[in-house]
């Protein structure tokens, strides 16, 4: 315990002190998002069977999220702070562990590393929303550590702890689990050696040991998965190419995406670049191995993940998103700062008054630069608020009036969330002389105009129409129905 407090220096609890404030204002300014929301109808479930049922239900559902935002949401109600408070919470528990990390690798400016990874568009968003991906990414950076001290130290408390880590892992989000594909396979560069054959025996059962155990889950969820879930849209200027949406959503979006995510795909392949040129089995560098063994390993996970995100995607014709590749970024900071290092250090033959350092420095304000703009552009764009818009619905019920959640599905459920009392005017008939049609944000133009047009067809005409929250709200009226309150 003492070692634990010692660890944590005043430094250190100054940062994270800060990250907690800048995580905390978009916590709580961001209204809830229709993804938030879905996952916290888990935690108003009536039974234990029903919340079970309910984590089962979104593709590639991993129910230990669910189960860690249970108590908050519980305590705090359905806000933002008890949605966000978990992945808050982690956020924090990454700013140390990746520090941690960069500091065992080690890096030589750990604290630049750690202010990039932390300001990172899809860390950022990770840490401020009320999904798995924070919890995951806290959980991979302890097994990142249990890893590095494993292949250093190969023994089998270290391979046992790696194992459970991993499967934790698993059952929080899958593709949190790619990483550690990348950390055996590329491992496998350094067969040659003793020492690392020896912490690959260790390290290939607990790679596999996690697929293994999750297998049971897998085989239960299955077949209760909801073919109907929601999805976000996409934004109309989407690339049609996989590549290019995902160089442009791996750090953010529009063209500082593309800029942003291209340096750090640059530093990632630099960084091992370095590797190459400065081989660790040369004679005479010794000390280096166990660094850029663990750097390369790193890589690896940073390339597994992308690889296989963007295979699976390309084979289901599935869009591309930012946090399907969270779990790559340890790696792809680590290895361009590894890379930054050789960049400034004083190569043999040139002069110290070289421009290198220089260049090196400014390519790190370039990419914090980015990030922070990203960043104050994602806390200052409200997309979706459902809230909002379904205190409007409400006061629109007047008389002989019902409403009805466009698209069906899982819709009425989002609503009924923040307005229950909302369930008995639900429309069971259309023998009403009003219907007020709400529709959130992810109803396509299609599911729109397919509701209005069948109300079209029962004499309905459209009195009102607003724009609310991501969605809107159509008030329909038949001829014979006397005056209402309408929108303005």
């Amino acid at each position: 315990m003492q070692n634990l407090v010692r660890r944590f220096t005043p430094e250190i609890r100054i940062l994270i002190g800060c990250y907690a404030a800048l995580l905390l204002i978009a916590v709580l300014l961001l209204p809830l998002r229709i993804e938030e929301i879905l996952q916290l109808i888990a935690s108003r479930q009536h039974s234990v069977w029903g919340f079970l049922a309910w984590m089962a239900k979104p593709p590639g559902s991993a129910p230990l999220s669910y189960l860690v935002q249970f108590p908050f949401v519980f305590a705090l109600g359905v806000s933002r702070l008890g949605a966000r408070l978990p992945s808050l919470l982690f956020g924090l528990g990454c700013c140390y562990l990746f520090l941690r990390l960069a500091k065992s690798i080690p890096l030589r400016r750990p604290y630049l590393a750690l202010a990039v990874f932390l300001l990172l568009p899809v860390q950022y968003e990770a840490a401020t929303q009320g999904r798995p991906f924070e919890q995951a990414l806290c959980l991979l950076l302890v097994a990142t550590l249990m890893f590095v001290r494993l292949i250093r130290a190969p023994t089998l408390k270290w391979s046992i702890w790696y194992a459970a880590l991993l499967t934790l892992c698993l059952y929080t989000t899958r593709y949190s689990y790619l990483p550690a594909i990348g950390y055996l396979l590329f491992l496998f560069a350094f067969v040659n050696r003793s020492h690392e054959r020896r912490a690959i025996w260790f390290a290939l059962p607990a790679t596999a040991a996690p697929a293994l155990l999750f297998v049971p889950y897998y085989l239960w969820a299955r077949w209760q998965v909801n073919s109907t879930w929601l999805s976000p849209p996409l934004p109309p200027d989407t690339p049609s190419s996989i590549y290019l949406q995902a160089l442009r959503g791996l750090a953010g979006g529009g063209i500082t995406g593309y800029v942003l995510s291209t340096i750090l795909l640059l530093g990632l392949l630099a960084g091992v670049w370095g590797l190459f040129r400065s081989t660790p089995n040369r004679p005479g560098a010794p000390a280096a191995l166990p660094k850029n063994i663990a750097i390369f390993c790193l890589f690896g996970g940073a390339v597994s993940t992308i690889s296989v995100v963007l295979v699976v995607d390309l084979w289901n014709r599935y869009p591309f998103h930012a946090t399907q590749v969270l779990w790559a970024m340890p790696g792809i900071v680590v290895s361009g700062f590894a890379a930054l290092e050789r960049l400034t250090r004083a190569a043999p033959g040139r002069p110290r008054t070289s421009m290198r350092p220089f260049w090196a420095i400014g390519a790190a304000a370039l990419v914090l630069l980015l990030c922070v703009f990203e960043d104050a552009q994602y806390a200052a764009t409200v997309r979706e608020d459902l809230r909002t818009e379904t205190a409007l619905i409400p006061p629109l019920l007047k008389g002989d009036s019902c409403v009805v959640f466009v698209s069906e599905g899982l819709s009425p459920a989002l609503f009924l969330t923040f307005q229950p009392n909302l369930g008995p005017r639900v429309c069971g008939n259309f023998f009403h002389g009003r219907a007020v049609l709400a529709s959130h944000a992810y109803v396509t133009p299609f599911q729109q105009e397919d509701a209005e047009s069948f109300f079209r067809g029962l004499n309905f005409t459209e009195i009102s129409r607003m724009r609310a929250g991501g969605g809107q709200i159509v008030i329909m009226e038949t001829a014979e129905n006397p005056a209402q309150p309408t929108l303005r």
